[in-house]
């Protein structure tokens, strides 16, 4: 049996501008963690899920709001990681069932 290596959607420019655009508009320009409501600037990346190299993607269907002075930043080195990660994939499974069923 062969393998074959997933490639992964990764995005510059022009694109990669219209996707943030795209994502901050479905979010609603505030993060995505229930309670916490914060802004979150265009100017600000939106956040991949699964982060991480090799696993990231710049599809909509992997990319959500978090604000970054507390959620992103703990999503990726504080604790409570495992709880941000786990509500970053449901809020993703409810929009995007179809994509997030194998994950």
């Amino acid at each position: 049996m062969i393998l074959t290596k997933k490639k992964l959607i990764r995005l510059t420019g022009k694109s990669l501008a219209k996707l943030n655009k795209d994502i901050h508009e479905r979010d609603g320009y505030t993060c995505i963690i229930p309670g916490c409501g914060r802004h979150v600037a265009l100017e600000e990346k939106f956040h991949h899920e699964p982060c991480g190299n090799g696993s990231k993607e710049d599809r909509i269907e992997k990319g959500l709001l978090l604000c970054y002075g507390l959620h992103h930043k703990h999503r990726h080195d504080g604790p409570g990681s495992a709880v941000i990660q786990q509500l970053c994939e449901e809020y993703l499974r409810r929009i995007y069932p179809e994509v997030w069923q194998d994950e």
